[in-house]
C-alpha cells in the first residue's frame, strides 16, 4: 500500500515540476490518468524517429511497467484481507475489493498464496524504485 502512494507522490510532484516548466496539467485527476498524462509529456519528448520505429524512452518504460501494476491497486489499496492458512509457512491472501465500472460497483476478489504475494511485492517495489528514478531524472530536464 506504501508503495502505490509513494508511487502516486512522485507522479504528483512531476506534474507539478511539468506546471511550472509551463505545461498544462491537471492535477485534480485519478492517479491513473495523472499517469497518462505524464506518459504523454515523456512522448513528447521523445524523437519524430524514435516514437515512429515503436521504441521507448527509459521513462516511457518505467511507466508502463507502474501502469500494469494498476490493476492490482484497488485490491492492495482498498481492499479487505482475509489470511486464510494452512501453516506458517504455506498461506492464502483473499482480497476483496469493490472496484467502481462507470455507475456501478462491482466486487471482485484476487487470491494469492505466499509466494505470489511475495513475489508481488518484489515487482512492486522494482517497478517504484525504477519510476522514482525515472521520474527524478525527467524532472531535471524540465529545468526548473
Amino acid at each position: 500500500m506504501n508503495l502505490y502512494a509513494r508511487g502516486d507522490e512522485i507522479i504528483a510532484e512531476t506534474l507539478m515540476v511539468a506546471e511550472a516548466a509551463g505545461h498544462p496539467v491537471d492535477l485534480t485527476l485519478p492517479p491513473h490518468e495523472q499517469l497518462g498524462i505524464l506518459r504523454d509529456l515523456a512522448e513528447a519528448g521523445m524523437t519524430t524517429e524514435d516514437r515512429d520505429a515503436g521504441k521507448r524512452s527509459n521513462t516511457v518504460k518505467a511507466i508502463d511497467a507502474w501502469s500494469k501494476l494498476g490493476a492490482r491497486r484497488p485490491f492492495v489499496v482498498g481492499g479487505v484481507v482475509t489470511a486464510l492458512m494452512q501453516n506458517r509457512e504455506r498461506w492464502h491472501a483473499r482480497f476483496d475489493s469493490m472496484i467502481g465500472e462507470g455507475d456501478s460497483l462491482k466486487v471482485d476478489q484476487w487470491v494469492a498464496d505466499k509466494i505470489e504475494a511475495e513475489a508481488f511485492e518484489e515487482i512492486l517495489d522494482a517497478a517504484y524504485t525504477l519510476l522514482s528514478i525515472e521520474l527524478e531524472q525527467f524532472q531535471n530536464g524540465f529545468g526548473v
